[in-house]
């Protein structure tokens, strides 16, 4: 059972301790914590079909989770992984969670891997992610999907590559990006900075002068898709600032605030890996701006 945070009991502790912090090692500990909460998500009613291919690359692929019913709405998941790894289902446990978890709320749904820097720099996770959306369009109606509510939701660099796909024309088609509405969750490149990790440089390339034309804040101005914005309580600083500064720049843009939500308690990974545990504080509210189209 949760406690009264709606945290199992213990786990808020858990990450207060580790605090805002982010790595391998984070990564590993809480694999540790969430693995046996997420283990007895029931996957009855729900059809999973892994390693679909979307392109030719052995990482264009995808595993889609299919409940029953027809005319379902669609999301497409992009996980992070700092542009260097990264998987959609490596250990058998994340992210099947939340393939599992939307599916048995009524979406088809789309966990997607997309091509890796540094063998694959910038645009190939951006062009990915067109991609696996464009499969999912393409294939909803034959698995009970309605392509006409299409979601997209991306995490960490995940979040990076689906707006870079939402915000710069050049990467969908003229007719627009075909996606209803988009949550973007901790993401940590909106717009390049001076001094940009390794990660990023591996992905990005090393010509600063290429970085503002390559970031996706940048771009935000020609775009209108509905926004889902949220942070970490635990997020590390410099992997906050740049949903707070993608906000004011669609704040801006737009006249009014997008809708943005502060997981409290969180760090960078609790919210995506919490999915389908007993606690449902992250899948309620992202369900609740979904349910709203």
């Amino acid at each position: 059972m949760a406690d009264g945070t709606g945290f199992p009991p213990g786990v808020a502790e858990k990450i207060k301790a580790i605090g805002a912090r982010f790595g391998e090692e984070i990564l590993a500990q809480m694999r540790e914590i969430y693995t046996p909460l997420v283990r007895g998500q029931s996957a009855a009613g729900v059809t999973v079909t892994a390693d679909i291919a979307y392109g030719k690359d052995p990482r264009q692929k995808l595993d889609l989770y299919r409940p029953g019913g027809s005319r379902l709405p669609v999301l497409v998941y992009m996980p992070g992984g700092g542009y260097v790894g990264g998987d959609k289902n490596m250990d058998g446990v994340f992210y099947r969670n939340l393939g599992l978890y939307f599916a048995r709320h009524g979406y088809l749904t789309v966990v997607a891997n997309y091509r890796l820097a540094p063998a694959h720099g910038w645009p190939a996770g951006t062009q990915d992610t067109g991609s696996a959306i464009a499969w999912a369009r393409r294939e909803a109606e034959a698995h009970g999907g309605d392509a006409g509510r299409l979601f997209l939701f991306g995490q960490s660099a995940g979040a990076s590559h689906a707006a870079s796909y939402l915000f710069d024309p050049q990467f969908h088609p003229a007719s627009g990006a075909g996606v209803t509405a988009c949550v973007l969750m901790s993401g940590g490149t909106y717009r390049i900075p001076p001094n940009p990790t390794p990660n990023a440089v591996a992905y990005f390339g090393a010509d600063a002068s290429q970085y503002e034309a390559r970031s996706a804040l940048t771009h935000v101005g020609k775009s209108k898709v509905p926004l889902f914005l949220s942070v970490a309580e635990y997020d590390p600083g410099a992997l906050t600032a740049p949903t707070f500064d993608l906000a004011r720049a669609v704040s801006l843009r737009d006249g009014k605030a997008p809708q943005f939500t502060f997981f409290r308690g969180h760090n960078h990974v609790s919210t995506v890996q919490s999915l389908g545990s007993s606690q449902d504080d992250v899948g309620a509210r992202v369900r609740e701006f979904l349910g709203g189209f």
